[in-house]
C-alpha cells in the first residue's frame, strides 16, 4: 500500500498495538510549556486505559530507568502486571532489537504512540517505525518535551514523514466508530475520568 494511501486508513481495533515509551518519572519532572506533567499523566493513563477497554496490545518501554530519566510511571506498572517493560541504552527505541521484537510478536501493524519526550522519544521511533512500512499515529497530548517550539518542530518533522499525529480522545473516538458496540460503556468510563469537560456534559446529562 502507498503512503499516500495509509492517510486515509482508519487506525482499528484488531489491527493495533500501543506501544508507551519512556513515560518515566524523572522525564515527566523536566516538562516545559508544551504541556503541564498533570495532563501528561491523565492523558498517558487515558490512552492505557483505551488499550484495557479494546484489549489492545501494550508495549512498554524505558531509556536508562537506572540513571536520570528515573523508573516508568507507577501506575503503568500497577495497570499492566503482565507486561514487561523493556530497559533500554538505546535512545531510539527503534534501534533496540528487543523492542521491535516485541512489536512484531504482537502482528500488528497500525502502532500508536506516545513518548516523552516528543522531539526524541517519540519522534524517532515513530519516523523509523513508518520507514519500515508500519501505520504510526503520534498521540501528542500523551507526550511531552521542554518547550512549544520544540514541540512544532517535532510536529512537523513526523508530519512530513507520514506520521499521523493525534490526540487520546479522537483516537479513542477513531477506535469505538459506533456507541452501540459493547466497548461504549468502558470508554464512557475513560472519558468520565479523564475528559474532563464531556464529564461534565455526561453529569447534565445523567441529572435530568
Amino acid at each position: 500500500m502507498s503512503q499516500s494511501h495509509k492517510f486515509f486508513d482508519r487506525a482499528s481495533i484488531d489491527n493495533a498495538a500501543i506501544l508507551l515509551i519512556d513515560h518515566q518519572i524523572g522525564l515527566i519532572s523536566t516538562l516545559g510549556e508544551s504541556m503541564n506533567r498533570a495532563a501528561v499523566k491523565n492523558n498517558t493513563l487515558a490512552l492505557a486505559k483505551l488499550a484495557k477497554a479494546y484489549n489492545i496490545p501494550v508495549i512498554l518501554t524505558t531509556s536508562n530507568a537506572d540513571g536520570p530519566n528515573g523508573p516508568l510511571m507507577q501506575d503503568l506498572v500497577d495497570m499492566f502486571p503482565d507486561v514487561q517493560v523493556i530497559d533500554r541504552v538505546l535512545i531510539n527505541a527503534w534501534d533496540d532489537e528487543n523492542f521491535v521484537n516485541a512489536v512484531k510478536k504482537t502482528g500488528r501493524t497500525t502502532l500508536i504512540m506516545a513518548g516523552i519526550s516528543t522531539d526524541v522519544c517519540l519522534t524517532f521511533p515513530a519516523i523509523a517505525a513508518t520507514a519500515d512500512g508500519y501505520d504510526v499515529y503520534g498521540v501528542l497530548d500523551a507526550s511531552g518535551t521542554w518547550n512549544a517550539l520544540i514541540e512544532q518542530a517535532a510536529m512537523l518533522r513526523m508530519s512530513q514523514a507520514g506520521v499521523k499525529l493525534t490526540t487520546w480522545v479522537s483516537l479513542s473516538a477513531e477506535l469505538q466508530r459506533d456507541w452501540s458496540l459493547p466497548t461504549g460503556q468502558a470508554l464512557a468510563q475513560t472519558y468520565a475520568e479523564h475528559f474532563h469537560e464531556y464529564s461534565v456534559l455526561m453529569d447534565l446529562h445523567n441529572s435530568k
